[in-house]
């Protein structure tokens, strides 16, 4: 048993080291293809964080041209699957697409055009994501309803 867990343990060691120059790479190239701005590592800045930025600088001007704020986070979403966005993030990117959102309670809006949407669920309590990412949650809704409706 002794020998399995130090094999075990040098695995992992192996496979940390060759993570972290996979890492490495990765940064050079997003670097190199201007996918993301340079992020310190000291910063603790996620992965999430990281491909987010990289979803926002694909944003080209008009792209969200003539669509409501529902149509346009759900093809925003879409572009970064599994990746939930804040509303303040969903904001940032209409604005980068010169879509109009200055109104005082353009936050407000947004929730609650989302939150009346079966199309968005809310994450962690602060972000959107779409709801057939989430199909167990889907699933138990429509186990709850009631046979007779």
């Amino acid at each position: 048993m002794l020998d399995s867990s130090k094999g075990a343990l040098d695995l992992l060691e192996d496979l940390r080291k060759e993570r972290d120059e996979l890492d490495a790479l990765i940064r050079g190239l997003e670097k190199r293809l201007g996918v993301i701005s340079e992020v310190d590592e000291s910063d603790g800045a996620s992965l999430s964080a990281r491909t987010n930025q990289a979803v926002f600088k694909t944003i080209p001007l008009g792209f969200f041209h003539n669509m409501t704020q529902a149509d346009a986070t759900e093809k925003l979403l879409r572009m970064n699957p599994g990746n939930p966005l804040t509303t303040h993030d969903i904001l940032a990117a209409f604005r980068k697409s010169g879509m109009t959102v200055n109104s005082k309670n353009a936050v407000q809006i947004l929730y609650t055009t989302l939150k009346r949407s079966v199309r968005f669920e809310r994450v962690a309590g602060k972000a959107w994501g779409l709801s057939d990412w989430y199909t167990d949650k889907k699933r138990k809704r429509e186990d709850e309803q009631p046979a007779n409706q």
